[in-house]
């Protein structure tokens, strides 16, 4: 039979029982302490559910525009998906500094960007000192779509081709006048004139529907704007669409090449737009994000709708963004060693 020896009040158990009841207070602490760190995780584990509330989209371009439309469209959308509304804010101006600035500065997780990639790539050329960093700032979620941008001629320059546009000017060196939509445009169509030795007159407009109307009357006789704002004196049969100047050719006017395909690259421009977020939007958020914008344009009914308004749909991807505007930069530096940005022509 075993006997178990009488544990006195000074042996050593009693003597450890101090001891043990700060082990079990450090437990308890340690506890206390990873209850706490999930109560603070725990709204960020909800963003799961984000929006929780109204989205407001920020857009830098004027009500009515080809681009707006395009914000509107996906902004419907996306409150579909979403079950909250995804509202509208139009900020133009400044060449998109104002509705950028105006985004930059809520610093709101629920307020996203729509603008194009000139707003990162062109904006800091022309602005000495803006008030934002366009990388720090912006973040790229989802390339959306890129207007098709149109070389349009009037019928009283009797030219067909790109070709016989350059003989026409050569010819008559200053006889010409011209105009464009705002920045890229213009920039490359200065840079395409001065690389070909080329002089035309750029008479500037304040009203956006004017360079239609005086290209029909040929009071100008070339313009370089989106299909939206050339397709009336086409339409009309007062002037015609000599070349596409996007990468690829426009959804709705498949017979019609792009500059590249006729030997002028020169002429190239993607006018890519898209979605961005600010910093302090998860990550995880921004690839929700971009994963319904990307089921949005592969959508027929939107797709359809986006081509009418003069647009060519993207991939709705974070990396098509990016790299257009990675490729846009470039562009940008190559323009500015032909011309004077803050002075084209």
């Amino acid at each position: 039979m075993t006997v178990f020896p009488q544990i006195s009040r000074g042996s050593t158990l009693t003597a450890a029982r101090p001891a043990l009841f700060r082990h079990n207070a450090r437990l308890c602490a340690l506890a206390g302490l990873a209850a706490f760190s999930i109560a603070l995780a725990a709204p960020m584990s909800a963003r799961a559910d984000w929006p929780e509330r109204p989205v407001k989209l920020v857009v830098t371009f004027p009500p009515g525009s080809a681009n707006d439309a395009a914000a509107r469209i996906f902004a419907d959308a996306l409150g579909k998906k979403w079950g909250k509304s995804v509202v509208v804010e139009a900020r133009p101006g400044a060449e998109g500094t104002i509705g950028v600035g105006s985004f930059v500065a809520s610093q709101d997780d629920h307020t996203l960007l729509y603008t194009v990639a000139g707003s990162v790539t062109v904006a800091p050329m022309l602005v000495e000192k803006l008030p934002y960093d366009v990388d720090r700032d912006l973040v790229p979620i989802s390339a959306t779509t890129a207007i098709v941008l149109m070389l349009t001629v009037s019928n009283h320059l009797s030219v067909n081709s790109i070709p016989e546009l350059i003989e026409a000017l050569r010819a008559s060196p200053g006889k010409y006048a011209w105009n464009s939509g705002p920045t890229l445009p213009r920039f490359v169509f200065s840079a395409f004139l001065k690389q070909h030795d080329l002089k035309m007159n750029f008479v500037s407009y304040r009203a956006a529907s004017q360079p239609q109307a005086d290209l029909g009357e040929g009071r100008i006789q070339a313009l370089l704007t989106s299909l939206t704002a050339s397709s009336s004196p086409v339409q009309a049969g007062k002037a015609r669409f000599l070349a596409v100047v996007n990468p690829t050719r426009a959804a709705t006017l498949p017979d019609v090449k792009t500059a590249r395909e006729l030997g002028y690259p020169e002429l190239e421009i993607e006018g890519l737009a898209g979605i961005f977020g600010s910093k302090i939007l998860p990550k995880a958020v921004r690839s929700r994000i971009a994963a319904d914008v990307a089921a949005i344009c592969r959508d027929t009914d939107v797709r359809s709708k986006l081509e009418a308004g003069g647009h060519n749909v993207l991939s709705g991807t974070t990396e098509e963004l990016k790299a257009g505007i990675e490729k846009q930069r470039s562009a940008m530096n190559e323009l500015a060693k032909v011309i004077d940005i803050r002075n084209p022509q």
